[in-house]
């Protein structure tokens, strides 16, 4: 597995700790200086165990200039659709322009594109999204697929001239990209491509930037030769408005899609092709090409192996997607954890004081969780965007990744859903946990909520992607446990080649600090995906031996079985790469903050899986297991809180970042909620339509 090469010793930063620019001393005073009093960890050393010093002054370079910088500008009143548009353009080319991680950036520290990406999604995601997929996604797919023609257009993007876009999804057909129905048929005579959409339901749609403001389209389209034949699905650079004017092309019908539930800055889009030629040379040709004579030609004989190439890309957007998700999840659990430290309900009978929140066990309760999760994904999200930066870089350079592109693609298609279920569940819960205030559009957490949305979806619907993990888990058990320690070099199945002692480990554990052991809990986890994978395995063989097709089995395996598999093989993966992280740091009371909520994490991952751990027998010999789990993760409840405002500190963005009264590094709640409520536009003034309220007879007589 990959190491944590960017991961340094808090020790060893020296003077970097006194640097107030990187770390500004929290606020003395208020609410949450009790909190930061009694905390056993330095926040600074905290924040260095998860960023090192470059991905940190990365960090301060994107927040301080957007906090200085006028057109990053908070709006004080609710923007229309295409103003919201609007701004997230101008600030996406501001941003664009000012260059601050660039192409040679990514070469040499790969492992920082996600820091600075993430970067900007906190600020304000809208921009990011659109800034990622026209100046990021796009030129990053047509050099990994290109084969040297294209290039004008990759630096004409560099320039910002033309603004880039990615369209695989059809109107009736998403994560089946084999069903796709756009062709792409090959004119020997003209050296051309015909690009022809059928009807709307073959339509590209949901394409970021598309809907008002990309000039080109990476456009995944069935390819066909003159003779007739298919040629699967291949992608094309399709420019489709004229960057002088951004007025469609003859043959283009591209529109928008409207309003959304949340990312109304994105201006998704649909496009749709009439008999639209365009050159032989925008064909990404890597994975497969059409010779002048008209023939196509492939380095792949496998056509699902050529398949599984030319989309290979959109592993890195699920591994993008679930630092995205934790974003969300930081700033709402931030908000949540403040708040609760600040607001005030009830106290003892015998006195007048009240308690903040944050000290009764039921908000520690539901809230900690969100925090561990949060922290078990962020340290995930560190590896897996190395991981996959440094095999991005060996397919750049021509090295046949093999094994890592497999096991990359079915390691994210397990985390993306793991990691943005657990922050639609996180968010949703810091929104309950922050009461009536936290319903409040200033709050910001429904608009986390609303941007957070659609991480389970795009890429990859949830239920549907994660059958991808459990596909290539069955493939591998269906020849033979050994194999498992061929295929998996990042480590996250590695275990599964020892299945013949794994699948007779039991449970024992002496008291609740054996069931709160880190290393307890993954000795579980691995026996209960070995568990899952042979139940799964054999219900499948069952249902084949029953005469049912290899389709029909797998589809009748989910519920239960595969489905269940997948979530637990990504949730165990969280906490194997959490527990190797933990390994390089130096004993000291930061360490064991973080294995406390590490702890907390494998204790509610093992609570989730009771059930299945009963049921298979692992519990056999000790039947007070839940009891042992319940007792510690009671245990670790008032231990966390003692530091989760300082462990707060060292994961939360700058007050402007966060913009939410709720959840400022002061805690003074109520003097922001008031400037808040003051300040919005026509807070104390009487609606224009007064007199409908006044004179309400008249109206009614008019009706």
């Amino acid at each position: 597995m990959g190491e944590f090469n960017t991961i340094a010793r808090p020790s060893a930063h020296g003077n970097l700790l006194e640097n107030k620019t990187l770390f500004p001393d929290p606020p003395a005073r208020g609410p949450l200086a009790p909190y930061r009093k009694q905390a056993n960890i330095d926040w600074r050393k905290l924040k260095l165990s998860f960023h090192d010093e470059t991905s940190v002054k990365l960090q301060h370079r994107v927040w301080e200039f957007a906090s200085k910088h006028p057109l990053f500008a908070h709006p004080n009143q609710m923007l229309s659709m295409d103003e919201e548009r609007h701004l997230a353009t101008k600030r996406m080319y501001v941003v664009q322009n000012e260059k601050m991680f660039t192409i040679s950036d990514y070469l040499e520290r790969p492992d920082l594109a996600a820091v600075y990406h993430q970067a900007w999604i906190a600020f304000e995601p809208s921009m990011a999204v659109k800034y990622s997929l026209g100046f990021g996604m796009f030129p990053s797919v047509i050099r990994t697929l290109d084969v040297g023609r294209l290039e004008e257009i990759v630096e004409r993007n560099g320039t910002g001239e033309y603004l880039g876009a990615f369209g695989l999804t059809e109107i009736a057909h998403g994560t089946n990209a084999k069903g796709m129905r756009t062709t792409a048929t090959y004119d020997p005579a003209a050296g051309e491509y015909v690009l022809n959409t059928p009807d709307f339901e073959a339509a590209k749609c949901w394409i970021g930037n598309l809907g008002k403001t990309c000039t080109h389209v990476i456009v995944y389209a069935q390819l066909y030769t003159a003779d007739g034949k298919h040629h699967g699905l291949n992608a094309f650079v399709v420019p489709v408005r004229d960057p002088a004017t951004l007025k469609a092309y003859p043959g283009v019908t591209v529109g928008d899609l409207g309003a959304k539930a949340g990312l109304q800055g994105v201006d998704n889009g649909f496009v749709m092709f009439r008999q639209y030629r365009i050159p032989r040379d925008n064909l990404l040709a890597r994975t497969g090409d059409v010779n002048e004579q008209g023939e196509f030609v492939s380095p792949f004989k496998d056509p699902a192996k050529r398949f599984g190439a030319s989309l290979g890309a959109l592993s890195g957007g699920r591994v993008g997607i679930c630092g995205i998700a934790n974003v969300y999840l930081t700033k709402a659990i931030t908000i949540a954890l403040r708040y609760s430290a600040s607001r005030k309900q009830f106290g003892p009978d015998d006195s007048e004081e009240e308690w903040p929140v944050l000290e009764y066990q039921s908000q520690q309760f539901r809230l900690f969780p969100h925090l561990a999760n949060n922290t078990v994904i962020r340290v995930f999200n560190l590896w897996f965007a190395k991981a996959y930066g440094d095999m991005q870089l060996k397919m750049l350079g021509g090295e046949n990744i093999g094994a890592t592109g497999m096991e990359v693609h079915a390691l994210s298609s397990a985390a993306k859903p793991v990691c943005t279920w657990a922050a639609r569940d996180g968010v949703q819960e810091c929104r309950e946990a922050c009461g009536g205030h936290g319903y409040l559009k200033l709050s910001t957490i429904g608009d986390l909520r609303g941007n957070n949305d659609p991480n389970c979806t795009y890429e990859g619907e949830n239920n549907v992607l994660i059958q991808q993990a459990s596909n290539w888990l069955l493939s591998v058990r269906a020849k033979g446990y050994e194999k498992f320690a061929e295929v998996s070099p990042l480590g996250s199945a590695q275990f599964l080649a020892q299945y013949a002692t794994l699948s007779k480990r039991k449970a024992n554990w002496k008291g609740p600090s054996d069931a709160g052991s880190i290393a307890n809990q993954l000795e579980a986890l691995d026996w209960l995906v070995a568990y899952l994978l042979e139940e799964s395995y054999q219900k499948m063989s069952m249902l084949k031996q029953q005469g049912k097709s290899s389709f029909e089995a797998r589809n009748d395996v989910q519920s239960f079985f595969a489905r269940t598999l997948s979530i637990a093989y990504g949730e165990r993966m969280l906490l194997y790469v959490f527990g190797k992280f933990l390994s390089n740091l130096e004993t000291g009371p930061e360490r064991q903050a973080l294995e406390r909520l590490g702890s907390l994490y494998g204790a509610g991952t093992i609570l989730r899986h009771i059930g299945v751990f009963y049921q298979g027998g692992y519990f056999s010999a000790q039947p007070n297991a839940m009891a042992l789990l319940q007792q510690a993760v009671l245990e670790l409840l008032p231990a966390i809180k003692q530091d989760a405002i300082a462990i707060v500190d060292a994961i939360a963005p700058p007050d402007f970042i966060i913009n939410s009264p709720l959840g400022m590094s002061d805690g003074d709640v109520y003097r922001h909620m008031e400037s808040a409520i003051m300040q919005a536009p026509e807070a104390l003034e009487r609606p224009k339509w007064w007199r409908d309220v006044v004179h309400r007879d008249y109206v009614q007589s008019k009706l």
